[in-house]
């Protein structure tokens, strides 16, 4: 969550607050003050969300890049030492075989990796023969497995976080309009009340980062409300 956001939400929060504390008590305007204290509460769910989806990502970050690397130095290394064996009389299988894929990542890693086991796979024979342990191709296997559920762990992540920011982007736009027009309700109902309009006032006083683009949004509230 952007800098912008995290100060919208704490204002949106203390109107909240201020609403459920002094209801208006007219239907139509106590109508939009509970609609308001929805789109917050949705507000609010959502960063949790994206701070989930931003967590889950980073931990499945970690763990399939430590079973790239671990595919990496075992299983390709061990085949990529028998296919030299192999330069010689069957350069086709050797390159097969002894693929790099140090300089890949993802989908282009996960290609090339499969590529390599579809090779071992139809050629268990000679490469035993040239030393390749039985283990190598149960391992790689599963290895392979492994790293690919954990790149879709982590492109879920990535969807669940981004989806999250999108809506609350969007969200935050509708909780500004809204923000103006309880600024009238308020000014409205509570004009005996001098208190509450304080209070209101200093609900609505933040101070919006620099350079953002809700600031002049803000200026212009702070002259609807005089």
């Amino acid at each position: 969550m952007n800098a912008t956001l995290q100060v919208m939400l704490a204002m949106v929060v203390r109107l909240v607050d201020f609403l459920r504390a002094y209801p208006f008590g007219d239907g139509p305007a106590d109508e939009v003050s509970a609609r308001f204290t929805a789109k917050v509460e949705r507000q609010q769910m959502l960063v949790a969300l994206e701070q989930d989806g931003v967590a889950a990502r980073e931990a499945q970050v970690e763990i399939h890049n430590a079973l790239r690397q671990e595919i990496i130095h075992l299983p390709l290394r061990h085949l990529a030492g028998v296919a030299a064996s192999l330069e010689g009389d069957q350069p086709d299988i050797a390159a097969a075989v002894g693929k790099s894929a140090s300089g890949l990542t993802g989908q282009k890693f996960l290609a090339a990796v499969r590529s390599v086991v579809a090779t071992v796979e139809a050629q268990q024979e000679l490469l035993r023969s040239r030393g390749m342990a039985e283990e190598t191709l149960p391992t790689l296997t599963r290895l392979l497995a492994e790293y690919e559920q954990a790149l879709r762990a982590t492109n879920a992540g990535k969807r669940a976080h981004t989806g999250a920011r999108a809506e609350m982007r969007s969200l935050g736009r509708e909780l500004m309009v809204l923000v103006r027009q309880l600024d009238g309700l308020v000014v409205f109902h509570f004009r005996d009340k001098p208190d509450l309009l304080g209070a209101w006032k200093s609900a609505r006083n933040i101070a919006w980062p620099a350079d953002e683009p809700a600031k002049p949004v803000a200026a212009k509230e702070g002259q609807a409300s005089r």
